[in-house]
């Protein structure tokens, strides 16, 4: 698959689902992960290549509050974080998109959108009929034609010029897996 993508990160964030969060999803974290590359040009005139691997964990609390930590690496081993409590405070931001996570339900969707600097990744894990598992797709989108365009962890300004998305994976597990229980 073809995409345009962003860059390198860790995040936790908390949010509430727009939609009802599925019952047999409640007290489980859904476990995705997916590897880019991809190509951007840099505000400085460099040429980057590089592949990120990243992995997602959004937990569905008993009352159907959603709790997400996104981990990104780089293939020279470069990520960043941003955290926050279970309380919604904020205890480390990360750079670029990593601190712009939305996650809702639509219908038996999980829809996470990661914001950029312009443009944005969708995650969307889709459910078998008795939320057991899963699949996932990985998009991107420009904003009326313009760039895709983040912060990397270096703390450049890069418009992507394109991504490959591979390795789709998606799991359901038992349990918090975003606060380690």
């Amino acid at each position: 698959m073809r995409c345009l993508v962003a860059g390198p990160l860790t995040v936790i964030a908390v949010s509430t689902s727009a939609a009802e969060a599925p019952r047999p999803l409640l007290g489980k974290t859904v476990v995705i992960g997916w590897n880019e590359f991809r190509v951007q040009r840099c505000d400085d005139g460099q040429l980057k290549r590089g592949h990120t691997a990243s992995s997602l964990l959004v937990y569905v609390s008993e009352s159907g509050r959603l709790f997400t930590r996104l981990n990104r690496r780089g293939a020279r081993g470069g990520g960043n974080s941003n955290d926050l409590d279970p309380e919604g405070g904020n205890q480390r931001s990360g750079t670029g998109s990593a601190s712009n996570l939305n996650a809702s339900f639509e219908g038996s969707i999980l829809a996470v959108q990661n914001s950029m600097q312009s443009g944005a990744r969708r995650i969307q894990a889709t459910f078998d009929g008795g939320f057991t598992g899963c699949s996932v797709q990985v998009r991107f989108g420009k904003e009326g034609g313009g760039e895709l365009r983040h912060r990397t962890m270096d703390g450049k300004m890069c418009n992507i010029i394109s991504t490959d998305v591979s390795g789709n994976a998606c799991s359901v597990r038992t349990g918090n897996l975003v606060g380690g229980r």
